[in-house]
């Protein structure tokens, strides 16, 4: 029986994500940030250019700290309409 290692949550339960540079080679150069927090639901829209083409973007998950509930961790997802301007009745878009 293989031996169990232990792991962070959050390395546990995130699957692994495109790179920068696979979502930019796709055109896509804007990424959505959701809370983990289905309670809170807070969600924001940023560029991606500020990451290096290597960095995937489940790596950056754990990292991020919601400034609404204040809860780590994040889902983050390439912003397919990240060149359009932003919808008044659905907050980031």
């Amino acid at each position: 029986m293989p031996e169990l290692t232990r792991r962070r949550d959050h390395e546990q339960r995130r699957p692994q994500k495109i790179t920068f540079g696979e979502m930019r080679s796709t055109g896509v150069r804007g990424i959505l940030i959701y809370c983990s927090d289905y309670k809170c639901s807070h969600s924001i829209a940023l560029g991606a250019d500020q990451w290096p083409d290597h960095v995937r973007l489940s790596d950056l998950e754990a990292r991020f700290v919601c400034k609404r509930c204040g809860k780590r961790g994040a889902d983050v997802r390439p912003d397919f309409h990240w060149n359009k301007p932003p919808v008044a009745a659905m907050g980031y878009r």
